[in-house]
């Protein structure tokens, strides 16, 4: 054999078929993308391989896999799958199995209601999604990694937020300014002699109106 791309025998090289057939394999197999191929590189491996590996390695649905809300999440619960069978059992498992979902800062508090065996988890949400099915999923997690004497006693959801607030001013320099004055001229009098009727006071009792409007 000449050519070192030819893998074919010297017996059969020369058929016409046969050379055909190799440079169509050889053409297939050039084109294929060998990234696909290495599924067991996580970080890496196509999204859609992802429930399949899940599978393999036994973390579907409550055991992390069908909380993880994120691609990231899911390629996280698979790497550390070995893991986490091998310490099941233990608070470093149940921890870490938090952390795979998006819950870093899970808060274990033991001996919960005077009582050795009971414990509860505190969690900040965060951005991640709470409803009623993936409490339950959460609850059934941490009883999967959970060593079997200890008992999940509550739950605590927390959600801290980071606002912030700017207030603006406008102001107009030398604004127009309109208020009124009102001045009451006259009034009621008694007819006691005090007054003299020479017309200097008004006896009337209605009252007059001045208005002084200021621009």
């Amino acid at each position: 054999m000449n050519d070192n791309n030819v893998i074919l025998a010297d017996s059969v090289s020369y058929l016409p078929h046969i050379a055909a057939f190799d440079l169509l394999v050889k053409k297939r197999f050039s084109e294929l993308e060998l990234d696909r191929l290495l599924v067991y590189l996580i970080d890496t491996v196509d999204e859609s391989a992802l429930p399949f590996l899940a599978d393999q390695f036994d973390v579907l649905g409550y055991k992390g896999y069908g909380l993880a809300t994120t691609t990231a999440e899911k390629r996280s619960v698979i790497k550390r799958a070995i893991e986490l069978h091998r310490y099941k059992g233990t608070l470093w498992a149940v921890r870490e199995s938090l952390k795979n979902i998006g819950y870093p800062d899970a808060v274990f508090t033991e001996h919960v209601s005077g009582h050795w065996a009971k414990f509860k988890v505190s969690i900040d949400i965060g951005g991640n999604p709470v409803s009623v099915a993936s409490i339950a999923e959460l609850v059934r997690m941490i009883n999967e990694y959970k060593n079997v004497r200890s008992h999940l006693a509550e739950i605590d959801f927390q959600l801290s937020l980071d606002d912030s607030m700017e207030l603006g001013d406008r102001s107009m320099e030398n604004p127009a300014v309109i208020d009124s004055d009102n001045l009451s001229i006259g009034g009621s009098f008694m007819y006691d002699g005090t007054y003299s009727f020479n017309g200097s006071k008004n006896y009337s009792q209605d009252t007059d109106i001045l208005t002084l409007t200021i621009f």
